[in-house]
């Protein structure tokens, strides 16, 4: 079920959903929206076979991207993203029987961390109106290539190959894939590659390891709707 087209009285005790992306460059090939494609489109398969079970989301478009400072972004501050997140997962676990945000931006990881154990955890012996429903948070498995995708590399361009292949611009991918020492750490993605692509290993554009990325995911996060579900009967 769809929370945008969804009434007012649908919509409770389900799983709710909520795809968490960005809205960053990735490499001069691929969209601007690249994260928040995936794990909306994720969602979206899950929500597809649960349909009685699961309510999706709109998509959360601009989150945490300083890593990619010196190239284009459009994000907020930690600080701004950890507030508005927090306030907007309090209210849907009051209609949920629990949230799992399905996030596919390495950048958001440290910070929804920080949410989930502030919302899990601290409650301070109050009777909070959620009771104790509790957040999850969903991260993709990357480790489909004999290589390393950090950012915008063989796992993502296949991933939107598998699923737009025409807005992939595969001739606009040059050959310089070195990654210097401290990339998201120390230096921004700017500084580590001339790109802006962080891929550690072979670069290549495979629908196959697209599709079969796109399936695993899809069949990892219904693992844990299934593991809620049953934890909730």
């Amino acid at each position: 079920m769809h929370l945008l087209y969804s009434t007012r009285d649908e919509v409770f005790n389900k799983i709710s959903l909520l795809p968490v992306g960005s809205i960053e460059q990735h490499g001069p090939h691929l969209p601007m929206g690249t994260d928040a494609i995936i794990a909306e489109e994720i969602a979206k398969r899950v929500e597809s076979e649960f349909k009685d079970d699961v309510l999706l989301f709109p998509t959360i478009y601009y989150s945490c991207s300083i890593e990619h400072s010196g190239l284009p972004y459009v994000g907020v501050s930690y600080i701004t993203f950890y507030n508005y997140l927090v306030e907007v997962i309090k209210k849907a676990l009051e209609l949920s029987k629990a949230v799992i945000i399905v996030n596919a931006h390495g950048g958001n990881q440290a910070i929804l961390e920080v949410i989930k154990r502030e919302i899990n955890l601290n409650r301070d012996g109050k009777k909070e109106s959620y009771n104790n429903k509790k957040v999850y948070v969903f991260y993709p498995d990357y480790n489909f290539f004999q290589g390393e995708d950090l950012h915008a590399g063989t796992v993502e361009t296949s991933a939107i190959k598998y699923l737009y292949p025409s807005i992939v611009k595969e001739s606009k991918v040059g050959k310089d894939f070195s990654v210097k020492e401290g990339v998201f750490d120390t230096i921004t993605t700017a500084e580590a590659n001339s790109q802006g692509i962080i891929n550690i290993g072979e670069f290549k554009i495979d629908i196959n390891i697209g599709e079969l990325f796109i399936r695993h995911n899809v069949n990892k996060l219904k693992e844990l709707v299934l593991k809620i579900l049953k934890e909730n009967k």
